[in-house]
């Protein structure tokens, strides 16, 4: 039996050792990583803040407002939770949790090469969160409840365009508004609707799938996500007699009383 040599133990040694403490550190790494981490992505009216726990299990808040000045920002508590059955599609998964009155409900999370990955998705927000989010909603100021749920077999895959000139979106998810508003153009309530979303890459496709209440849409439309930007519809518009009158014209009537309407809006 050959001796050891004291450096050559001293270096394995010192290799455990700093493997050991490397591991540590990605283990216990701490949830205010992810606060340093989304401090620049996260958004200009949006911020998160963590609670305690680690990068792999921990709770945190988002901070929604619609500037910083804004004392009546919203608070939406949220926790994850690592999913390493992810890892076998090269992916890094989390379980999300959120429970708050203006957003609740929960999501997987999957970061990889190929883009951002929802599934399991299945949420409420309050529609007033829209406006505080983008400039663009609150002109129209909406209000209600908007739903975001996924089937079993549904994902959908965020990511940027080669150019970075817009965002890619390829899959699936449902889209559920109940007593949708919008004070910009219809302060009442337009009924709720039942809609479906497939991106197709630099387009995302919507069905609507059921639509009750005030204003009954039938149809489908486009929206284009690389500039420039368009948005498409086209289908039928029925409205009961207690509707706003500003619903009853938005487009030709058609002989069995509903109304034709034709979208098409670039920007």
């Amino acid at each position: 039996m050959m001796p050891q040599v004291p450096g050559v133990t001293r270096r394995r040694w010192w290799c455990l050792g700093l493997a050991s403490f490397a591991i540590s550190l990605i283990v216990l790494a701490p949830a205010a990583l992810i606060e340093f981490a989304t401090s620049r992505s996260v958004g200009a009216n949006a911020r998160f803040a963590a609670d305690g726990g680690t990068i792999w299990r921990g709770q945190g808040r988002i901070l929604i407002a619609a500037n910083v000045a804004d004392a009546a920002a919203v608070m939406i508590p949220i926790a994850w939770r690592f999913d390493p059955l992810a890892l076998a599609g090269l992916r890094l998964g989390f379980f999300v949790d959120a429970n708050a009155p203006a957003l609740a409900g929960t999501a997987h999370i999957a970061y990889g090469f190929g883009g951002i990955e929802l599934r399991e998705t299945a949420l409420a927000a309050d529609a007033r969160l829209l406006s505080m989010a983008h400039s663009a909603a609150a002109i129209f100021a909406p209000a209600g409840k908007i739903g975001l749920q996924q089937t079993s077999d549904e994902r959908l895959i965020v990511r940027p365009a080669a150019n970075n000139d817009a965002w890619r979106v390829d899959g699936s998810m449902g889209l559920n508004t109940e007593q949708l508003a919008f004070g910009g153009v219809v302060n009442a309530p337009v009924g709720s609707h039942q809609l479906k979303l497939r991106g197709d890459g630099a387009a995302i496709n919507i069905s609507i799938l059921r639509s009750t209440g005030p204003l009954k849409l039938e149809g489908a439309g486009t929206l284009t996500l690389a500039a420039p930007r368009r948005f498409t519809f086209s289908g039928f518009a029925t409205t009961t007699a207690d509707a706003p009158a500003s619903l009853k014209q938005l487009g030709p009537l058609m002989a069995d009383g509903r109304q034709r309407i034709e979208l098409n809006t670039a920007w």
